[in-house]
């Protein structure tokens, strides 16, 4: 598959913030480096990933209701960002469970990790992962993916990769813009669609479990390893 340009990912995330779509940057999961995404820099994009609306129409609490996490799991929030979603599930874990919080972006490992100490969410660690791997230190019970899928060069071999860190019975969560309805509808090769995702989850073990119907312009399934 070929990877995405600077140029393009520079378009479609212009185009998403626009339209008021959740965006991650690609520098999040494939791997390029602030200055490819000239002229916002890391500072710039941490401060429209945190802007009040973005994380709002975001709708975090809903996402996680519906994830129904306990205390005591362990979670996997890959291309994590600034955390908006990283604080909110370490909460709902508790002190005995943990958040991993992956980028591959130094400056945002640390500004995440700065994050978590300054709401004293301890059971967030965070980690730097590379663009084809998380490099998750144990297996977990959620593995969870927000708006960043349709930005990896290899989306195929990075699901296979992640898949084996979810333990038996586990699930993995993929939210995604709808290649028709998303930032970058002009491009259908940019996006990614719930059909392809199912079939390269299937090829990594999973299974549909739920296909969540929160939104219109996302596509949002929980997979179940088998």
């Amino acid at each position: 598959m070929k990877r995405v340009t600077a140029i393009a990912a520079v378009a479609i995330a212009v185009a998403a913030l626009a339209a008021g779509h959740p965006v991650v940057p690609a520098v999040l999961a494939a791997g390029w480096s602030s200055p490819q995404l000239a002229p916002r820099t890391t500072e710039e994009w941490i401060k429209t990933l945190d802007a009040p609306a973005r994380v709002a129409a975001m709708r975090v609490d809903d996402i996680l209701a519906r994830l129904n996490l306990r205390p005591g799991q362990v979670v996997a929030d890959l291309g994590a960002g600034t955390g908006a979603f990283s604080l909110p599930m370490a909460k709902a874990v508790g002190p005995s469970g943990k958040v991993y919080a992956i980028e591959i972006d130094k400056r945002l490992v640390d500004y995440i990790s700065r994050k978590a100490a300054d709401g004293g969410a301890a059971n967030v660690q965070t980690l730097l992962g590379a663009p084809g791997d998380p490099r998750l230190p144990a297996q977990v019970d959620i593995a969870f993916m927000h708006d960043v899928l349709h930005h990896v060069s290899d989306r195929a071999g990075y699901l296979k990769a992640a898949a084996r860190y979810v333990k038996p019975g586990g699930r993995f969560v993929i939210i995604d813009p709808e290649p028709a309805l998303g930032p970058h509808k002009a491009d259908p090769t940019l996006g990614v669609s719930k059909a392809q995702a199912s079939e390269w989850m299937k090829a990594a073990g999973f299974v549909p479990r739920e296909d969540v119907a929160m939104f219109k312009d996302r596509w949002f399934v929980i997979y179940e390893r088998q």
